[in-house]
């Protein structure tokens, strides 16, 4: 049977946050047309990744340390870490090869196994392309990505399950208030099919749908703050079909160079709005996401 979302309350919050761009450079002097074009190409917006890619020749390392937090009882924390190597080659494309690492923790999950453990969780490659420049008459660069992945560990239940996948995506930015005020969206569909982790004969396919939406203000030349907001949507099928819950986080962002080339992006969100097909009377969707989610990323180009 199927199910109503409610999609277009949290929808709202991105929304707001992708419109104040467009209304800002409406209210902006002329004047500064030409300055609008620059926007940091470090990881200034939390979660949500800039369009920039760098000058070819660039070479870069990131340790990106993503956590979750928090079921409907028991205690519940999950660490994905992603150590990417990078370069930007000619004509605006970019690529980079990664390996991953994940850290389990559950005791007393209603639906996860009680588990305590860290395993290798496997391997991606991406190639990212700018398709759009900013320009005098265009505030706003666009960049497509697409990253297939091997990975070894269950996301949720932390126990070993093969899975193959791939996450296309979009990144756009744009300077809101030039040299202070940046805006960063992303959209990125993943889909895969996993081992089943408690009966590996079988294989489940998936999708998640994620839509991100963020302000960064640059308060110093070497640390910005801002706000993100972000919107999932998970589905039983690995093409967007019969959705499964939606969730939506907000919280503070941090990104501060500690030089010229090295950067720390940190954010933590508490979800504050979801619903799940599995709960449909409970306010908040902890079947299929978590109470909290934050990131620590460390970056440094050569």
């Amino acid at each position: 049977m199927k199910r109503e979302f409610g999609f277009c309350r949290p929808l709202v919050v991105l929304l707001a946050l992708a419109a104040a761009p467009a209304r800002a450079a409406d209210a902006a002097p002329k004047a500064v047309a030409q300055t609008q074009q620059t926007v940091p190409g470090d990881e200034i917006f939390g979660f949500t990744s800039p369009s920039d890619i760098g000058q070819p020749g660039d070479t870069g390392f990131a340790s990106e340390n993503d956590g979750r937090l928090g079921k409907r009882d028991g205690r519940y924390s999950a660490l994905n870490q992603k150590f990417e190597f990078s370069r930007a080659i000619a004509g605006n494309w970019w690529i980079a090869g990664s390996f991953f690492l994940a850290h389990n923790h559950s005791v007393n999950v209603t639906g996860v196994a009680d588990i305590g453990r860290s395993n290798f969780d496997g391997l991606s490659f991406e190639i990212a392309h700018k398709i759009i420049e900013r320009g005098a008459g265009n505030p706003f660069a666009v960049t497509l990505s697409v990253e297939p992945r091997w990975s070894r560990v269950d996301g949720a239940s932390g126990l070993g399950a093969n899975a193959y996948g791939a996450t296309f995506k979009l990144f756009t930015d744009a300077a809101v208030i030039p040299g202070k005020l940046y805006w960063g969206g992303n959209i990125q569909f993943t889909a895969q099919n996993a081992q089943d982790p408690n009966s590996p004969g079988d294989h489940i396919p998936g999708s998640t749908l994620l839509l991100s939406s963020a302000l960064a203000w640059q308060a110093s030349s070497n640390l910005f703050l801002g706000a993100e907001a972000r919107y999932f949507t998970t589905f039983d099928s690995a093409f967007g079909a019969h959705p499964n819950g939606h969730a939506l986080y907000i919280g503070p962002t941090l990104m501060w160079k500690i030089t010229d080339k090295i950067g720390l992006n940190v954010t933590y969100q508490p979800q504050i709005l979801g619903h799940s097909a599995a709960n449909n009377n409970l306010r908040l969707d902890l079947d299929n996401f978590e109470r909290a989610q934050f990131r620590l990323k460390l970056a440094a180009q050569f």
